[in-house]
């Protein structure tokens, strides 16, 4: 599964979620594209919509809903600016006409919101596009994911990422169960990934070591603006300390390596023991336990095979220190 040129799975797949953060304002949504872009995120999301379909007018909120809407100018803007800067410019889409537009300008795939995981019209006309989705399943039970991705294969979609997601903000890590992703790449065979809602890196490099292959983190240039996502995001160099922190976390994990590959391998000879003279042993001795040392480095004799030289005959002078081997002794009488 690619999105645009990056393969998912070959590394993780981290998405800055500046959604609404921009509150409506064109320069600092590109100003959050540009700080993401440079603290090494691989996509920035945005939401598309239009408040008075999302939300009613007489809920508390609505106000700050439409605060934060672009038009269609400024997602183009926008979408030029992340192609610039070599991010993958994505959003989130609340409608068809959304969908369709984004689609026309070029997104790479399509994000599906925790709140429409259960929208099925919705995902089948994002499913009709043609292209990958990520879908949070906040709030979801087993049966409404697998609703969700009958729905995107009716529609055409195969292509799919789960994002285990806890819809609290912030998320006690408690409540996150992250052992939900595995199971959900299981029951579902998808790629699997992590949305994350909890303050600092810690549980997103959990979800990483346990094989989540897209990460979302919620973005900000400034946690003290204004705006109900502000605080629980993360600001440029906290976002540059996750992605160094995935990379490292990716490098260690590595891939199985439990035989003569294994990096360490050559390291045997120094750290291991072997059977050496503890001291001079003269032609024609019976070898006793005492005229053995087991120590480093290792030697052609292990300590287990202490048996094959102890009560032995030593078949030539041997000097301290010697490394012992089979040929130096014998059974039967000295000659």
């Amino acid at each position: 599964m690619n999105i645009a040129e990056f393969e998912i799975g070959s590394q993780a797949y981290v998405i800055a979620e500046i959604g609404f953060n921009h509150e409506g304002k064109l320069d600092l949504a590109i100003e959050m594209i540009e700080a993401a872009a440079a603290a090494g995120a691989n996509a920035v999301k945005f939401q598309t919509y239009h408040a008075n379909q999302l939300v009613l007018d007489s809920v508390a909120h609505f106000d700050v809903i439409r605060h934060g809407e672009l038009d269609r100018d400024a997602h183009v803007t926008l979408a030029n600016r992340a192609r610039e800067l070599g991010v993958h410019f994505l959003s989130t889409p609340y409608d068809t006409g959304s969908v369709d537009m984004l689609d026309e300008l070029g997104s790479p795939a399509f994000k599906i919101a925790s709140m429409d995981l259960t929208n099925l019209p919705l995902l089948r006309h994002v499913a009709s596009k043609g292209k990958p989705v990520i879908v949070s399943t906040g709030m979801a039970t087993d049966g409404e994911i697998n609703e969700a991705l009958e729905a995107l294969a009716e529609g055409g979609c195969h292509d799919v990422v789960l994002l285990h997601c806890i819809s609290k903000y912030p998320t006690d890590p408690k409540d996150v169960h992250l052992r939900s992703m595995t199971w959900m790449a299981e029951e579902f065979g998808t790629h699997v990934g992590w949305s994350d809602h909890v303050l600092g890196n810690d549980v997103v490099l959990g979800a990483i070591a346990l094989g989540a292959c897209v990460i979302e983190k919620h973005f900000t240039t400034d946690k003290s603006l204004p705006g109900p996502d502000h605080a629980m995001s993360q600001d440029p160099e906290e976002l540059a300390s996750m992605v160094r922190g995935i990379r490292v976390i990716e490098a260690a994990l590595g891939s199985a390596c439990v035989d003569e590959s294994r990096p360490d391998r050559a390291e045997s000879r120094l750290y291991r023991r072997g059977l050496f003279a503890s001291g001079p042993i003269a032609k024609g001795t019976v070898i006793t336990d005492a005229m053995v040392s087991c120590v480093r480095p290792e030697a052609q004799l292990a300590p287990w095979q202490r048996a094959l030289v102890v009560g032995e005959v030593a078949q030539v002078d041997i000097e301290k220190n010697q490394e012992l081997n089979l040929d130096l002794v014998g059974q039967g009488s000295p000659s």
